[in-house]
């Protein structure tokens, strides 16, 4: 079965105008935002449990980096307070899965290891999977079969509530556009 996607358009042209009409709308409108990525990022910072997902995931940072791992950096640490705080919402404008963009907002998961489990697995377009018999392979299977495929975190969460959040955005925007019209033909008369 296809996947639909819904795409809003207006959305920054509509605000624009409507603020010089009605900046409650305006509040309206971003506050079904607001509340939408808030109850996501909650749901998402839920799903991270204190202790490590794996048994060999230490609590700190790799004390030697390897130079091989994360470009030298070293193997991040599961520090769960640390991944709950780097997990934030954004209204920043941003490339969002595929060819389209969004002003609407965003949920991020910025920490090293909530990256790391929150993608590990996930194929790169136009790459073969395989599940070597390495350690790197072992770590996936691993955290496939008691997590799940790949976007176990915040891409979880917005696919769970994808539509609610898509049928609110969609019922604020068309409410934003209607104040809109109704402002712009009060103008007109």
């Amino acid at each position: 079965m296809a996947e639909e996607v819904i795409v809003l358009t207006g959305i920054k042209e509509t605000l624009d105008a409507l603020k010089e009409f009605d900046k409650d709308a305006v509040k309206r409108f971003n506050k079904v935002i607001n509340d939408e990525l808030a109850g996501a990022e909650r749901d998402a910072k839920n799903i991270i449990q204190d202790n490590p997902p794996m048994s060999g995931w230490r609590k700190a940072d790799a004390a030697r980096p390897r130079k091989t791992t994360r470009g030298g950096a070293g193997w991040p640490g599961w520090d769960a307070g640390e991944i709950k705080s780097k997990i934030t919402k954004s209204r920043a404008q941003g490339k969002v899965r595929g060819d389209y963009t969004t002003s609407a907002g965003a949920l991020l998961n910025k920490s090293a290891a909530g990256a790391i489990f929150e993608i590990a697995g996930r194929i790169a377009s136009g790459t073969k999977a395989t599940t070597a018999q390495t350690s790197s392979g072992q770590f996936l299977r691993t955290l496939g079969n008691r997590f799940g495929k790949a976007s176990r975190v915040v891409w979880r969460v917005v696919d769970k509530d994808r539509t609610k959040i898509e049928a609110n955005v969609a019922r604020a925007l068309d409410q934003a556009k209607l104040e809109l019209q109704n402002h712009l033909n009060r103008e007109r008369a």
